[in-house]
């Protein structure tokens, strides 16, 4: 029982809140214009020059309430152009920052690659050397073969790193 109770009092609530009115700048309007017709009451005992007077003031007062939306719709524009060139901006200064990331990731990696390729070079010039005056085993010469080996590996997987940054970086380019 005491579940059917509260099951439906929070139907009740939710039903209240979805249909509850929201204020709108169309109530804001339509009560500003309301008030406009009920301060402009002719009275009957008034002349014509009255009535006149009280024509030409609804008419000013609509006017200006025509102005001040128009002002307010163009202040709204101006918020959203503002809004979209702000957005606009902060997009093009981040595409900025990942296109200056891709460049130092690539010339990282290509100074990477240009060291291990050094380091390649001067190991095997090592493993020539010892091997022309005999002084290495066969097992060593085994080892050096397998350290040149993971070295070119080292180089190869680099140079695929390469061409993915590559890759990432001419996508953020575009």
């Amino acid at each position: 029982m005491k579940l059917k109770l509260i099951l439906s009092t929070l139907m009740l609530a939710g039903i209240q809140f979805i249909s509850a009115q929201a204020t709108t700048t169309e109530t804001i309007n339509s009560t500003a214009t309301d008030t406009i017709k009920n301060s402009v009451v002719p009275v009957a005992g008034t002349t014509v020059a009255d009535k006149q007077a009280l024509k030409e003031e609804t008419k000013q007062l609509k006017a200006k309430m025509r102005e001040e939306k128009r002002a307010f719709k163009e202040a709204e524009k101006l918020e959203k152009e503002k809004k979209d060139f702000e957005k606009e901006q902060k997009a093009f200064t981040k595409q900025q920052d990942r296109i200056l990331s891709g460049e130092k990731s690539v010339n990282k990696i290509k100074t990477k690659i240009s060291r291990e390729e050094k380091n390649l070079v001067k190991q095997k010039e090592k493993f020539e050397k010892k091997k022309s005056r005999g002084k290495l085993t066969s097992t060593e010469i085994e080892k050096e073969n397998i350290k040149i080996s993971k070295q070119q590996i080292k180089i190869n997987d680099l140079n695929d790193d390469l061409i993915k940054a590559e890759d990432k970086l001419s996508k953020a380019r575009n």
